[in-house]
């Protein structure tokens, strides 16, 4: 408990500071100053992980992960880390972010100078081509693109329906998908405050090629990333593999409400 508690005081004092330098920068004509701080800083919580919140999170499957951008990575969304973990690792990531986030005073200034896409998590023909309009921007700068294709933050051993938005981003621009599996959450589970001392790991899995129609794509996306983190979660916490469980949220409600649980078949 107080490495936990002395962790959240180092991260949390920590963001505030970055945000604050951050805004500072927010005028530059260039992001690239800002993308730099972004690195640090995502460096500097996971050595804070490590070595204050005794989080020890290994990165595997690198082969997988393409040397340089432009690419598109599809993630399971366990916690408020996992995009920190990525950008510790990938200088530069855009990711795709729900566009509540850009209105956050200090956090908005700094998403829109970083050139993060920003996205509408309900969906819909009109948004399907603002978001190929933003990636398409990230795409020219040649930057590596994670989106969290569930819109939701989920606990592990949880599962939310896949969007589609990864299936289209990765027909308009032509990119082959990397599934990213993670057991971040037995450690940091999405935004607790107390987090646990251990070990877990991100994972990238092999690309899924492009030419496959939505519904195949769509399918393997899934089985491989909730196959993927099944697989690590069992591996962490020492406990026999389990499915994960379909959480279903009543629409606009998300994360809020009497979730209806159904299982998914093993692998």
């Amino acid at each position: 408990m107080i490495r936990s508690l002395a962790f959240s005081v180092f991260f949390y004092l920590g963001t505030l500071l970055t945000a604050v330098v951050g805004i500072v920068l927010v005028p530059i004509p260039t992001p690239v100053l800002l993308r730099g701080l972004l690195h640090y800083w995502a460096r500097a919580v996971v050595w804070g992980m490590r070595w204050i919140g005794g989080m020890k999170v290994e990165f595997r499957g690198l082969e997988h992960l393409p040397a340089a951008g432009p690419a598109l990575l599809a993630g399971k969304h366990h916690s408020e880390c996992d995009g920190i973990l990525l950008a510790a690792h990938i200088p530069g990531i855009a990711f795709v972010a729900m566009q509540e986030l850009f209105r956050y005073p200090l956090i908005g200034a700094i998403l829109y100078r970083l050139q993060m896409i920003r996205v509408d998590t309900c969906g819909g023909g009109r948004e399907r081509e603002n978001l190929a309009q933003f990636a398409k921007r990230a795409y020219d700068s040649r930057r590596h693109i994670a989106i969290y294709p569930e819109g939701n933050l989920m606990a592990p051993g949880e599962r939310e329906r896949y969007r589609s938005g990864i299936y289209y981003l990765s027909r308009d621009l032509n990119l082959p998908v990397t599934p990213v599996a993670t057991s971040v959450g037995l450690v940091w589970n999405r935004r607790d405050w107390w987090k646990k001392p251990g070990r877990a790991a991100i994972e990238f899995l092999p690309a899924i090629e492009t030419g496959l129609d939505k519904h195949t794509f769509m399918r393997r996306l899934e089985e491989a990333t909730e196959s993927g983190s099944d697989r690590l979660i069992a591996e962490f916490s020492g406990r026999p593999y389990a499915p994960s469980q379909l959480v279903l949220r009543s629409q606009g409600q998300a994360g809020i409400g009497m979730p209806i649980t159904a299982p998914r078949a093993a692998p």
